[in-house]
């Protein structure tokens, strides 16, 4: 019996390993900061990551990470995104980009999409910058996505 209770408890302990997220730990003092701000923006760190390539062969999905901070603010939807940045050529060890955007979902073109802005606080540098400067960084994107109008959105 005791057998028994123990393979039990083994197979959850092993089913509750398996779930645990795959938050990568490059991410630990970053991602409690950016879920702080989404929780006072009502919205959630997103981790999807859409695809990317390198030399025009896809990048293996379990090498994609990025957070993104989205939400909208009247008929302005906006964003705070770190992203890697391949132009390295290192798939093991890419660069980073720390952006902001802005667009407006409600208009669209079939050919052009979404007006939209975009501005790189940071741009090809190690996580390891982003990690430094994440709390600057996060006023700073907040303080300028408040001054973008839908004057300031764009197809370039």
């Amino acid at each position: 019996m005791n057998y028994l209770k123990l393979s039990l408890l083994f197979a959850l302990f092993i089913t509750a390993c398996a779930n645990q997220s795959t938050t990568p730990k490059m991410f630990n003092s970053i991602d409690p900061k950016l879920n702080e701000m989404a929780k006072q923006l009502r919205t959630r760190v997103e981790t999807t990551v859409g695809g990317a390539s390198l030399d025009n062969t896809k990048v293996p999905e379990d090498k994609l990470v990025a957070r993104k901070i989205l939400w909208t603010e009247g008929a302005i939807s906006k964003g705070i995104i770190i992203n890697q940045n391949f132009e390295n050529r290192n798939i093991n060890a890419p660069d980073w980009d720390f952006l902001i955007i802005a667009w407006n979902q409600n208009v669209k073109t079939a050919s052009k999409g979404h007006p939209f802005w975009q501005q790189y606080l940071l741009r090809k540098v190690k996580l390891e910058k982003i990690e430094q400067k994440i709390d600057s960084l996060l006023k700073e994107s907040l303080i300028i996505l408040a001054t973008v109008k839908e004057s300031d959105l764009g197809y370039e």
